[in-house]
């Protein structure tokens, strides 16, 4: 008999600023009500001076062993990191983590190097790193089921200021505990996917230099075609759902449905084509238009049909409870589709094998689609998670201070809240790019 892999747990780790939208929509001249009421956005999540992605991603690590603390060093098979927002070509983000835990273990008496038998390694596919990082450790615990395997989602999605993407920013990070005979959810072992080669979003490398000295060498914000990303998303999506060949209705059989979320409200838009096939195919769609009075021929039925009380309900039904955390963060790449699952789980009543659709998505492109099965004790687990206490830790900053964080003019923290620092100590040609990481005395 196959042995049931999935999720034990999840810690989910903030920066420790933010910025409302009324205040970006009222500086940048935009309608905060479009934002509100169109994307579904509220806050922007911002890194003060001294977070950056591996402060994040600890974080996220960190707080999930102390939501855990029975975990002993030898359990941990692997620590797997998704993400596009590498600090360094060659030297993964994992790495850093690696040492930032051991310095935690040290802390509790345990020993010296009590991880170096464990595997790290960072995945980069845009916005779905994190869920082939998940996918690979999946498969891990199935032949080592004594081990644990903890993947991290962390990312920092800044764009160009002014530019379209940027009331869509956030950053932040999802740590989530695998193994097998998951406490919290079960993750089927029936994957769809579907990938395509497409050119709708890069982060090419670039150099700046000051006489000798590389001052950068990689600017994070990227260069996208924000409509034919939407488009290869839907198409992607299709692709893995048909790939996947599920029994399971869209409509009726799924007790909530998590996305990608580049923005909170961008599920219900990119699946309604999904749904109105499906109910195209059983009949029920005539149904609706009758009732809301829509031509079922008509060339803009599709617009039509996510206006009418039937679709909205079903999204507050089975999507809307995942998009609260997306509302207050903004977008976290690799890991929105995590951060969807915690808000889901939190917003909504659950019980025991209640089933649950995903939809991950990663620009260049490729799509995965997959099924879970809630277990028994979840609602203990989802008790210790308290991400409105994370929200609320957050301190929120003006329209000024936030233009400040991102041109690099704010010399200290705003805050003191990570409990993560950096120490720069590179002083020679060869090392002038090492990174310390170091646990604050609390």
């Amino acid at each position: 008999m196959r042995t049931k892999v999935g999720i034990h747990d999840l810690a989910f780790q903030a920066p420790s600023l933010f910025l409302s939208i009324d205040d970006l929509a009222e500086a940048r001249g935009i309608e905060a009500a479009k934002l509100r009421f169109g994307l579904g956005l509220e806050a922007m999540s911002l890194c003060d001076v001294n977070e950056d992605i591996v402060t994040l991603a600890a974080g996220a690590v960190l707080k999930l062993l102390r939501q855990n603390p029975s975990i002993t060093p030898d359990q941990i098979g692997r620590i797997y990191v998704g993400t596009e927002s590498s600090i360094d070509g060659s030297k993964p983000i994992a790495t850093y983590l690696h040492d930032i835990v051991n310095q935690y273990f040290n802390r509790t008496e345990q020993g010296p190097n009590l991880l170096k038998n464990t595997d790290v390694v960072d995945m980069t596919f845009a916005c779905i790193g994190a869920v082939d990082a998940m996918h690979n450790s999946l498969y891990y615990v199935q032949v080592e089921s004594e081990k644990l395997a903890i993947v991290v989602a962390a990312d920092i999605a800044n764009y160009d200021l002014n530019s379209s993407g940027e009331y869509t920013q956030g950053a932040g990070a999802v740590a989530v505990l695998i193994g097998a005979n998951p406490r919290l959810l079960e993750i089927k072992d029936k994957w769809g996917v579907a990938t395509q080669s497409e050119h709708d979003f890069f982060k090419p490398i670039r150099l700046k230099t000051e006489g000798d000295h590389i001052l950068k060498i990689h600017d994070e914000k990227p260069i996208f075609d924000g409509h034919f990303s939407n488009q290869t998303y839907q198409n992607r999506i299709t692709e893995a759902w048909t790939h996947l060949d599920s029994a399971n209705p869209i409509w009726s059989a799924y007790h909530q449905i998590i996305f990608h979320l580049p923005y909170a409200y961008h599920g219900r838009r990119i699946v309604s084509s999904l749904v109105e096939d499906e109910l195209l195919a059983s009949g029920l769609l005539k149904t609706i238009c009758e009732s809301n009075n829509i031509d079922i021929n008509d060339a803009d039925r599709g617009r039509s049909f996510t206006k009418t009380i039937e679709y909205k309900n079903w999204v507050n039904d089975k999507i809307s409870a995942g998009e609260k955390l997306s509302s207050q963060m903004g977008n976290l790449y690799t890991a929105s589709i995590f951060l969807s699952l915690m808000s889901s789980l939190e917003y909504t009543d659950n019980n025991v094998g209640d089933k649950f659709l995903f939809f991950a998505y990663g620009s260049g492109s490729k799509a995965k689609t997959f099924e879970g099965e809630l277990m028994p004790g979840h609602n203990k687990i989802v008790s210790t998670w308290k991400t409105s206490n994370t929200l609320s830790d957050r301190k929120q900053v003006t329209f000024d201070e936030y233009i400040a964080t991102r041109t690099q003019k704010i010399a200290q923290p705003i805050t003191e809240n990570s409990e993560v620092y950096q120490v720069s100590s590179g002083i020679t040609e060869t090392n002038r790019f090492e990174r310390i990481y170091k646990l604050r005395n609390t």
